[in-house]
């Protein structure tokens, strides 16, 4: 192990990730390992970096995080050393840093510093993400593996427990010290960090009255300038709330306020003239705290509310615990220690002897130990542009090329038709097309580099489902000319439900907030009136996007519609599901039939719903042995369609393929059977040339795809929902081959 990257807020940066990024860097270097950190922006203000930071990841732009994996991939690097805390990455929850991770093709460690244990789904998803692409997860307490075990599902041999660092502070002359801060006379206290309403300074500051009264030369220090986040937001408020109550308590003269972010050197010395390390934080959920242990390893008592990592570090006599906003038991336990010098120095010395061994060289050493454990290896580019061959199948993807989706969409948003390959203006646009146009924008963001014209897309079909959404009558309009002029006043029922299902999947999905928060109160609007919707078929696009709002959101509003909904899709086949030869539920099978068992058994898996999933399963399974014969994909063709009968199989089209491969992907995610991937894998070749016509469909030059076969050629025209079809069903299979390591 020569050369990691440490990936972290830093220094000048005021936070407590900055600084521990900071002290590991220190540690890890002192074992002889170079270093490079790639340093988080907050978009506050720039930075002037000391000469260690060597690349600046723009928290809140995502193109930023694809260059930096780009920088991790060039350099020289053995591996990646990951500080993770919600709130310093962008995206919903933080998601954008799980795109860098997809790709980088060195090992990735991953350092938690918040481990919740009632997350959003939002936050499990981008938990499990992180450590699906670490080799391993370093918690700072023991409790934290125990919750990413039981909430998370993460096994603890992917994690392991390294305690936070600590300084060995140097002998500092107490005496000087306390001269040069004027303090020569005074019994300290301090707090020390970055000032915010969950510090809960002031259950101290309402304990000191008793104890100033039997000790008046006693001094409480607050070390340390507000949050920035805190300032962005509400000012200076907290902290002039808290001068307030200390002249309601006339402390004036016991109480003094620093307020200024101070080095570890000035820390150490504000703690080597203190008496007393006090912690009054208000929430039991923190895994970590770097001032804790900064004052263990500098000798100093410390009484603490009992958070979960106080409760780990004081055990055993190394601290006091009060209980959380008790200014009373705090005053007894001041008064305990104050007034008794014996019992004071046993509780340090336990402390420091115990800080002892987390010095932070020791700290860095373990960090490499656990390092060379894992064999180095390039890992899988997991995003990339062109896709190479599968390694146990003759079959390759060909790389995503947006040209024709580019052509085809204006200011407006996506033409639903062309000419060959010209857009046809005469038939405007739909709502059906640009819904279609939006899940596929949102899936995008992680195939591509340019992602300022990817946003500038997905504006686009969010503007247009938003302006066909009628906010006097509560209905979504389908169909509009290339005048602007919508064409009627309400849309199909198929419309309305592939609008929902963009929306729910954007707000799932999406990595920017803004986007989120549009896309989030459409679908709320959408949903307050869906009760008419009856067809199966728009039923299924319904119940697409509640799973996936439901699925990352959790929001119990949605999941009761989503169960309402399903069951409602279900009941269509109470009475033929039995049928072997016709378990339709009409007798004609038309349009978009594969989406049907797709919904049942995306659903049936959320909800847990084994009659959902089983439905779905036997539907599908009979489209399958409809649809696919001697080895190609045969869908049902427009022209006619499938009846007990007959089946047509002119006028195929890209849409069945695509529902086909959706489907049979969810199929193999529930059943784990490989024979539903080779089904999707067929079928995405009738793309590519494996048809009844032995003609490809995509357009390699264009990058769109003609919209159709008919019994002895191709149609030559390229337009939306063909086009669309065709990238959403590559990109759908592009991932399906990275999160099964088929790529070389």
């Amino acid at each position: 192990m020569q050369k990691i990257a440490i990936i972290g807020n830093f220094p000048p940066r005021q936070c407590g990730i900055a600084t521990f990024t900071n002290d590991l860097n220190d540690g890890i270097k002192s074992n002889g390992i170079s270093t490079s950190i790639i340093a988080m922006n907050d978009g506050l203000r720039k930075y002037n970096y000391p000469s260690d930071v060597k690349y600046e990841i723009e928290q809140n732009e995502i193109g930023s995080y694809l260059q930096a994996a780009d920088f991790i991939n060039a350099g020289n690097f053995d591996a990646v050393v990951l500080q993770h805390e919600f709130g310093i990455f962008g995206g919903k929850d933080g998601r954008h840093i799980v795109q860098l991770l997809k790709r980088v093709k060195k090992p990735v460690f991953t350092t938690l510093h918040t481990i919740l244990d009632t997350p959003s789904e939002g936050q499990r998803y981008v938990f499990k993400e992180i450590a699906n692409l670490s080799e391993k997860i370093v918690s700072i307490s023991k409790k934290g593996i125990q919750i990413l075990e039981d909430v998370y599902g993460i096994p603890p041999s992917k994690c392991t427990h390294i305690h936070h660092g600590a300084h060995k502070t140097s002998d500092n002359d107490v005496n000087k010290l306390k001269h040069r801060f004027g303090v020569e006379s005074k019994k300290v206290l301090l707090t020390f960090g970055l000032l915010s309403r969950n510090k809960s300074i002031e259950v101290v500051i309402n304990a000191l009255p008793a104890v100033v009264k039997k000790h008046p030369d006693l001094l409480y220090i607050i070390l340390g300038a507000t949050h920035p986040h805190v300032l962005k937001h509400e000012g200076e408020t907290y902290r002039h709330s808290l001068m307030e109550l200390v002249n309601e308590l006339g402390l004036g003269k016991n109480i003094l306020f620093i307020d200024r972010f101070v080095s570890n050197k000035e820390l150490f010395e504000f703690l080597t003239v203190c008496e007393i390390y006090i912690i009054p934080y208000l929430g039991q959920k923190q895994i970590s705290s770097g001032t804790l242990i900064y004052a263990m390893g500098a000798g100093k008592p410390v009484i603490s509310t009992p958070f979960w990592y106080a409760e780990e570090m004081l055990d055993e006599n190394r601290g006091i615990l009060f209980d959380f906003n008790d200014s009373e038991q705090l005053t007894e336990n001041v008064l305990y220690l104050l007034d008794n010098e014996d019992k004071k120095n046993i509780i340090t010395q336990n402390a420091l002897t115990f800080a002892e061994q987390c010095y932070w060289p020791k700290i860095g050493k373990q960090y490499m130990e656990l390092l060379k454990t894992i064999p180095v290896k390039k890992k899988v580019n997991s995003l990339p542009n062109s896709i190479e061959k599968p390694a146990e199948r003759d079959f390759s993807l060909p790389p995503i090329n947006i040209n024709h989706l580019r052509l085809l969409t204006d200011s407006t948003g996506i033409l639903q038709h062309t000419r060959y390959t010209i857009p046809d203006r005469t038939h405007g646009y739909c709502l059906d097309d640009n819904s279609r146009a939006l899940i596929l924008s949102v899936m995008l963001q992680n195939h591509t580099e340019d992602i300022n014209e990817l946003y500038r897309l997905s504006s686009i079909y969010l503007s247009f489902i938003d302006y066909a959404y009628n906010y006097q009558k509560g209905k979504f309009r389908n169909f509009m000319s290339y005048e602007r002029k919508w064409l009627e006043e309400e849309g199909s029922e198929d419309s309305v439900g592939r609008a929902v299902w963009a929306l729910g999947y954007t707000a799932a999905y999406s990595e920017s907030d803004s986007f989120y928060n549009h896309s989030n109160h459409l679908f709320r609007k959408a949903i307050e009136d869906i009760e008419y919707i009856s067809h199966p078929r728009a039923l299924a696009y319904l119940i697409l996007g509640l799973t996936c709002h439901a699925r990352i959101h959790g929001e119990e509003e949605v999941i009761r519609l989503l169960e309402k909904k399903a069951k409602q899709l279900s009941a269509f086949f109470d009475t033929d599901i039995s049928n072997e030869e016709w378990p339709w539920y009409d007798g004609i099978v038309t349009y978009a039939n594969s989406r049907i068992p797709h919904a049942l058994i995306t659903a049936g898996m959320y909800l847990e719903e084994a009659e959902l999933t089983d439905r779905g399963l036997k539907l599908l399974d009979w489209l399958i042995e409809m649809q696919f014969a001697d080895g190609i994909f045969m869908p049902v063709g427009n022209d006619g369609w499938m009846t007990r009968e007959r089946k047509a199989v002119c006028d195929q089209q890209p849409v069945e393929a695509h529902g086909m491969i959706d489907a049979c992907l969810a199929a193999k995610q529930f059943t784990k059977n490989e024979k539903y991937a080779q089904y999707a894998l067929t079928a995405f070749e009738w793309f590519t040339g494996k048809n009844t016509c032995s003609s490809r469909l995509y357009d390699h030059s264009t990058g769109g795809c003609r919209d159709g076969l008919h019994s002895d050629r191709v149609n030559l025209n390229q337009g939306a929902e063909s086009t669309l079809s065709w990238l959403m069903s590559l990109v759908r299979m592009s991932y399906y081959l990275q999160d099964t390591n088929q790529l070389k």
